[in-house]
């Protein structure tokens, strides 16, 4: 009898290392997901940023040429920058940026929950 309930304890002892293990595995691949989902963002946005760098001195020397001056196009266009990051200030402050954003993640991380489900 002893070795039989000392079986189940040890039984027991081993079910929860297991699952100990296994929410740990599963907190490590969560991690993992969104490091590496915060790391091609981050390239993205890098590759993006100088996209837009260069067609913005582009359409700089385009506005320039056809103005006949060599700083009038790059005014412009930094004017047109100065109102989108006063429009980006007016959506942070009324939070509708927030909750845009805040919205985007949970029907991402619905979207991934379901998948997970799936498999």
């Amino acid at each position: 009898m002893a070795s039989s309930a000392r079986k189940v304890i040890d039984n027991i002892v081993e079910f929860i290392e297991v699952k100990t293990e296994q929410i740990k595995l599963r907190i490590i691949a969560r991690v993992a997901r969104m490091l590496s989902g915060v790391l091609a963002l981050s390239v993205a946005a890098l590759l993006s940023f100088f996209f837009l760098f260069f067609l913005s001195f582009a359409f700089a020397e385009m506005i320039n040429a056809a103005l006949e001056s060599t700083y009038y196009g790059f005014l412009i266009i930094a004017g047109a920058y100065l109102l989108i990051i006063i429009l980006v200030f007016a959506l942070v402050k009324s939070r509708k940026l927030q909750k845009w954003i805040e919205k985007l993640i949970v029907k991402l991380e619905e979207a991934k929950y379901e998948q997970e489900r799936k498999h």
